[in-house]
């Protein structure tokens, strides 16, 4: 997955590595506030490679000029308001869970809900990834956090597999990247089809759960747990393939 809002370690954003041209001014403070959330309006609405200077002015009510007095340019204050977008999700509050399933579909949910709310700066987080490397190194680091953790959650939950660490990290990362191309496909990508199979951000984490489950633990999720994926809950208990017979020489 890519950004993980469960248990990422706080860091040091890139918003808080750059110096403010007016640090000292409290009204200074709250304009340059003011154009970081019309930025991430504007972000939101038409994207990272559309937005002009113009725009994110004209949405918080300012010249242009004011803009360049707190931001050198669109990346800037595009890596301020997706630096403080990931430490938003990071901070995403979430119920404990209650069993070893609730681990997995507790995380999910909330990312499928970030999407559901936010698609375009789930986009945008990946574009800027791709092209600023300031910003590709803070999403990287955030992606390995929740990676290593999972990683380690399968070692310390499935000891009998004996799987070292390459193996769990391996596998972690092969879950995240499932999860984050359903969900994209969904609320990024709005695929219609799909759209019409997962309704909500509930139905696409419970369904990606339990293939993830039954990937880590090759067992059912408890059935309780189940709505749009309770029939799922017989394949396990499905009888064994029975071959067809060859039909006989004439």
């Amino acid at each position: 997955m890519t950004t993980r809002p469960i248990g990422a370690k706080k860091r040091v954003s890139v918003a808080a590595a750059k110096p403010t041209l007016d640090p000292v001014s409290a009204r200074g403070q709250k304009r340059r506030e003011l154009i970081k959330a019309a930025a991430r309006e504007v972000l939101e609405r038409t994207g990272y490679h559309a937005m002009k200077v113009t725009d994110v002015a004209a949405q918080a009510g300012v010249a242009v000029g004011l803009f360049y007095h707190y931001f050198a340019d669109l990346e800037a204050v595009t890596r301020e308001v997706l630096s403080d977008y990931l430490d938003e999700l990071s901070a995403t509050p979430a119920p404990e869970p209650e069993d070893r399933f609730d681990l997995i579909y507790i995380p999910t949910l909330v990312w499928a809900k970030a999407y559901e709310e936010h698609p375009g700066l789930m986009r945008c987080l990946v574009q800027v990834a791709d092209e600023v490397p300031e910003f590709r190194a803070l999403w990287n680091e955030h992606n390995a956090t929740w990676s290593k953790r999972i990683a380690k959650s399968i070692s310390r939950r499935l000891p009998q597999a004996q799987a070292n660490d390459n193996i769990s990290l391996s596998m972690a990362y092969a879950l995240g990247a499932m999860v984050d191309g359903l969900i994209s496909e969904v609320y990024v990508r709005r695929n219609s089809g799909l759209r019409k199979l997962l309704k909500t951000p509930r139905e696409a984490a419970e369904l990606l759960s339990v293939i993830w489950y039954r990937a880590l633990y090759l067992e059912n999720p408890p059935a309780g747990k189940l709505t749009l994926t309770a029939p799922l809950h017989a394949m396990g208990q499905a009888a064994p393939l029975v071959k067809p017979r060859a039909k006989a020489a004439k």
